[in-house]
């Protein structure tokens, strides 16, 4: 079987754009140009005949929602380079099951060695949390302050009506920023995780956390689309909160394995759209509207 991997909207995890397909199935894929020169990535319908090879390369929630896995039936004109594969065209079958992506994360969590469940326990939680599943305000603001009390801060919580109105996506990443600079504790947390992380070879895993291409064409975009920097906060909050738990579980660090994860996953579960600072010790947040 061969696998692509898309956004949750059906776009390329890589160059965003446009959506691949609407969902129906089964999709037969436009004919583009085929370059059938040695690069691994170049033109053509690229994909991988392994999932978790697939989920690596297109990460697990590049756009800050889980990613979308569906099994192709590549053209005729298929070539194959190192681990990915491409075709002029083909057919989107199906969608990979639950069973199968959980599988696939089990195997990328193989680099995690004696911790490789548990991580795979809770990358498949973020993966479930980032899917929004419920609409509730009341858990998400109690998943807010939770968040808040765990990092001992003491800050107000305030909901803002229409999410798009909240903040000017050009300064997303500034208010990312003042959030660390008014959590130490957390922040520090996750740079001396990095640091830790800088010096293990685990990339496979990390790749799929984050897929760092997609982040920085994504986050080319977020400079002047609300909704995609939402995403990349997003993407950022699962990653941070993974790596501080890893490292915490590795005694690379000394802070608490869900530092980082607690309360602020919850809240993503229950439906939270962005949550930054709006002012002095306030935390302004926005639910997803539909």
């Amino acid at each position: 079987m061969y696998w692509k991997v898309l956004t949750h909207d059906y776009r390329s995890p890589i160059q965003g754009g446009e959506p691949v397909f609407v969902g129906t199935l089964p999709y037969q894929l436009p004919v583009v140009r085929l370059d059938v020169g040695p690069a691994e990535c170049a033109a053509g319908w690229n994909f991988t005949d392994n999932l978790a090879t697939a989920l690596r390369i297109g990460g697990l929630w590049p756009d800050g929602w889980p990613s979308t896995a569906w099994e192709i039936l590549p053209s005729a004109d298929l070539i194959q380079r190192n681990d990915k594969h491409r075709a002029s065209s083909g057919s989107l079958l199906r969608i990979a099951t639950p069973e199968e992506i959980s599988i696939a994360v089990l195997e990328l969590s193989a680099a995690f060695g004696v911790h490789t469940e548990v991580m795979h326990q809770e990358q498949m939680a973020w993966r479930g949390a980032l899917a929004r599943p419920q609409r509730d305000p009341v858990l998400v603001l109690a998943g807010l302050k939770t968040a808040l009390n765990v990092r001992s801060l003491d800050w107000t919580v305030k909901k803002f009506g229409a999410a798009q109105d909240t903040w000017d996506a050009r300064n997303a990443w500034d208010a990312r920023n003042a959030w660390d600079a008014r959590d130490a504790r957390a922040a520090w947390a996750a740079r001396n995780a990095w640091d830790a992380w800088d010096a293990w070879d685990a990339w496979d895993a990390w790749d799929a956390w984050d897929a760092w291409a997609a982040r920085a064409a994504w986050a080319a975009r977020a400079a002047w689309d609300v909704q995609a920097a939402w995403a990349v906060q997003a993407a950022w909050n699962a990653r941070a909160a993974l790596t501080v738990y890893y490292a915490s579980l590795m005694q690379w660090i000394t802070d608490p394995l869900d530092l980082l994860t607690v309360g602020i996953r919850d809240a993503y579960a229950a439906g939270l759209a962005v949550a930054l600072p709006t002012a002095p010790q306030e935390l302004g947040y926005a639910m997803l509207e539909k």
